[in-house]
């Protein structure tokens, strides 16, 4: 259960995602909001439930098998130190410069006359082309296949992992079908606020991720 418990501040780092945020509430202001939005969040939970899980039943095998976790574990948690410190660093100089608005990308123009099919293909991209969400969720799926759970348990955690990540796409999206007008307005705001704002709030994130990594790393280093 200690182990589990880590999972925690692993759904966070994925939660805190703008560009999918962004998107879904894109999706939510959108002629087709409700059908549109449950698409889109579905595809995201799915995705983040799918890497988990497949990462989780592949740990658990080979621990079972006798293979070397706590060796692939300070690896694994070496590579995203690196890469969270790299993406960091890649968010913030590719920032937009003092005073120059930031540009919304340009799918965001096109979601009004998405269908309910191409709002789960814009969440399935989202969820697998996020920088950080991956290796994130190939963490959270070593840290279930390690625990010595069966596959049915691993499966369930699983899922419960994807839906507490998931919360900052499937919150706004039954916020929104409550069809109460404040709520959109709050949308909208948020999502101009979260495309303004986007490379400083992932340089944070990147730069928090990378130090929780390597706390996490220091002492399987210095055994």
């Amino acid at each position: 259960m200690h182990d589990l418990s880590q999972l925690i501040p692993i759904a966070a780092g994925i939660i805190l995602s703008p560009l999918p945020i962004a998107a879904i509430i894109a999706v939510l202001l959108s002629p087709r909001a409700r059908t549109n939005g449950f698409a889109y969040a579905a595809a995201f939970w799915s995705v983040c439930f799918g890497v988990t899980a497949v990462t989780a039943l592949t740990t658990s095998h080979a621990s079972s098998a006798g293979g070397t976790h706590g060796t692939a574990t300070t690896i694994l948690g070496l590579v995203l130190t690196i890469g969270f410190l790299a993406l960091a660093v890649a968010s913030w100089v590719t920032r937009p410069k003092h005073g120059a608005p930031a540009k919304a990308p340009g799918w965001l123009q096109a979601i009004d006359g998405m269908s309910a099919g191409r709002a789960f293909g814009l969440g399935i991209v989202m969820a697998l082309t996020n920088g950080k969400n991956i290796p994130l969720e190939l963490k959270a799926g070593a840290l279930i296949g390690s625990g010595g759970h069966g596959a049915a348990t691993a499966l369930a955690v699983a899922a419960l992992f994807a839906l507490g990540a998931s919360l900052g796409i499937l919150v706004p999206t039954l916020l929104a079908a409550t069809g109460i007008p404040a709520v959109t307005t709050t949308l909208a705001r948020l999502k101009a606020l979260l495309i303004s704002h986007n490379a400083v709030i992932m340089t944070v994130l990147f730069a928090v991720l990378a130090a929780v990594e390597l706390s996490n790393l220091l002492p399987a280093l210095t055994k």
